[in-house]
């Protein structure tokens, strides 16, 4: 069978630099907006579970204006919230399963005041972060930091529980590397 003079003569159509850019344009549009929808729907749990928490908040201790909420772990799963009332006092919330705690920031040790404390204890050491939390059935600061080991001169993390009321050390635990 033979191919008609036209057929034979028929070229594929080549695409011109211009269209291969649009193509290519496209293409990374595309990723890019993949990528963004992923990253949101990866988070969506941890903002949704935040946003009810501020909500909780503001409704049941009475907060107006929150400044930021963070979530802790250790004996159980609770959330923090920290912000203002209508009286400007501030005050950090505990959420729990089963109640949420009420503390006013001033009557207890403020986060100024527990690095200034860890720092003299530890002779001058920064805190690699601290965070409210809750530990032992009560309101605490977690502080976790670099610790040199005597023995080996290795660096490791320790965490310190230090009580969100008096500021007193709770317990050190030491992490293996």
């Amino acid at each position: 069978m033979n191919l008609s003079r036209s057929e034979g003569k028929r070229r594929l159509p080549s695409l011109s630099l211009r269209r291969w850019l649009v193509i290519l344009a496209g293409f990374v549009v595309f990723v890019i907006v993949t990528f963004v929808l992923y990253v949101r729907s990866a988070d969506t749990d941890h903002r949704n579970a935040e946003n009810n928490a501020i909500r909780i908040a503001k409704e049941q201790a009475g907060l107006v204006e929150v400044s930021n909420a963070v979530i802790h772990t250790w004996d159980e799963t609770v959330w923090v919230v920290n912000g203002k009332d209508a009286e400007e006092q501030e005050w950090m919330v505990w959420e729990r399963e089963a109640e949420t705690i009420k503390e006013k920031v001033s009557d207890n040790m403020s986060e100024q005041q527990m690095i200034a404390k860890f720092s003299q204890e530890h002779n001058g050491l920064m805190p690699i972060r601290i965070i409210p939390g809750w530990f032992q059935n009560g309101p605490v600061w977690e502080i976790r930091y670099w610790n040199e080991a005597e023995q080996n001169n290795q660096r490791h993390q320790s965490i310190d529980f230090y009580s969100f009321k008096t500021g007193s050390k709770l317990k050190t635990y030491v992490l293996s590397s």
